[in-house]
């Protein structure tokens, strides 16, 4: 597999969580911002089912 193909299979894998979480800002405040506002993805690598998707992808 390819660096590319290997970099999707963990976006597109990871798991999404709707919850609110709490980040203090530069000036110190804090804010509630949604966890899916925090990355690329707004998911977490899910090692499990990138490696399902991997094995999927290999065999076409």
């Amino acid at each position: 597999m390819t660096a590319h193909e290997i970099k999707r299979i963990l976006i597109d894998s990871g798991t999404s969580y709707d919850i609110k979480v709490e980040i203090t800002q530069k000036d110190g405040s804090k804010k509630l911002v949604l966890f899916s506002s925090l990355s690329k993805s707004g998911k977490i690598i899910n090692a499990y089912n990138a490696l399902l998707m991997a094995e999927q992808l290999s065999k076409r």
